[in-house]
């Protein structure tokens, strides 16, 4: 997975994981309540690490459903 330039490699079982962690995080405290608007990830057993703002979680969002979703595939007519 590349984000902001870093490429970010995982396996099939860590990419579940990480789809879960990103699905859990609540949005809404990042503009409600008493909430810094910072996530901390700690990856791959502690070898990496992502710091996210407000809309790098968003986009993670996003970028995890693309992973997820099955895709229309094209037919030859």
């Amino acid at each position: 997975m590349d984000f902001h330039g870093k490429e970010i490699l995982l396996s099939f079982c860590e990419l579940l994981g990480f789809r879960n962690r990103i699905n859990a995080i609540d949005i809404n405290t990042h503009f409600y309540g008493d909430h810094s608007g910072i996530e901390i990830l700690p990856l791959c057993n502690l070898k990496e690490v992502l710091i996210l703002e407000t809309t790098d979680v968003l986009e993670l969002k996003k970028i995890i459903d693309t992973i997820f979703t099955p895709q229309e595939s094209e037919t030859l007519c």
